[in-house]
């Protein structure tokens, strides 16, 4: 079957327009609005399997613990706190494999048709002889995702470093998601990226908190103390490298099974607090929403 970019290109050369164009044909970049996606957080089964109930417990009691510290912080550790709205709700969590721009319902449509119509299971390497076919990943310590504007010291995001589990060369997961991603990057339907991917499963993101003024900024001594009447609103940032160290060997869960990709719509929702049956507070009818399931089988 031909590929849709190799469809586009001939409809162009016959002077005709194409319903579904590449994002090369799409003129200036716009903001992405849906992502493809393994999801972790189980929210499709009616029951938690353990791997899963053991993530979301993990991750519970780790906001809790880093959020709200019990013994405060001194004024010179303060660069350690994590603000609380940087924490990512169980409900969100995620292996991202790309995203997309879907502009119009008909590109809506085409996504979903492409993804339903794939056999993921022509993406999955070889079992080990004899092993389950299926993905399965550990979760285990921290890292922190860094760029020439991200330091550790002057931390944004850290993630949870996804580890297949499903086989000994510990490939499998990597493989299928680099083969799936790159079909549907050659269909038009992903955003075509000039770098490898990286699997990450976000537990905290400064992007979701109010941004600063440097210049007020009780952590940021050399702006203050110069007098600084800057204007500039600048991205919540934290030290990472204590939580890091904390957490380096920590296990969040083990054998957390992958068994669908889905397209969800950027933008989570908030969820309702719910208070249980032992006092506690949980957050439910969160997260991405999204528009199609596929089952890797």
């Amino acid at each position: 079957m031909a590929s849709s970019s190799s469809s586009n290109s001939r409809a162009r050369d016959q002077g005709q327009s194409s319903s579904f164009p590449t994002f090369k044909d799409r003129g200036p970049s716009k903001s992405p609005t849906h992502f493809l996606c393994l999801p972790l957080h189980g929210n499709y089964y009616q029951t938690l399997p353990p791997a899963h109930l053991s993530l979301k417990t993990a991750l519970k009691q780790f906001t809790i613990d880093e959020a709200n510290p019990e013994s405060g912080l001194s004024e010179s550790d303060e660069k350690f706190r994590i603000p609380p709205d940087a924490f990512r709700p169980f409900d969100t969590l995620h292996l991202t494999l790309g995203v997309m721009t879907l502009s119009t319902k008909e590109e809506v449509e085409n996504a979903i048709s492409t993804l339903k119509s794939l056999d993921l299971s022509q993406f999955l390497p070889p079992a080990v002889s004899g092993g389950d076919k299926k993905l399965y990943v550990d979760l285990k310590g921290l890292q922190p995702f860094l760029n020439s504007k991200s330091t550790i010291a002057g931390c944004r995001v850290i993630f949870l470093p996804p580890t297949d589990a499903s086989s000994s060369s510990q490939t499998r997961l990597l493989q299928f998601s680099e083969a799936l991603r790159s079909h549907l990057i050659e269909k038009g339907i992903l955003t075509s990226e000039n770098r490898p991917l990286k699997l990450h499963a976000t537990v905290i993101n400064t992007v979701y908190c109010k941004r600063i003024n440097p210049a007020l900024d009780s952590r940021n001594t050399r702006n203050r103390d110069r007098g600084s009447r800057s204007n500039k609103i600048e991205r919540v940032e934290f030290d990472g490298s204590e939580v890091l160290e904390r957490y380096k060997d920590h296990v969040w869960a083990v054998g957390v099974e992958i068994d669908r990709v889905q397209i969800c719509r950027m933008g989570a929702k908030k969820g309702q607090e719910v208070v249980l049956e032992d006092g506690t507070v949980e957050v439910i009818g969160g997260g991405y929403e999204s528009i199609v399931d596929r089952l890797i089988e």
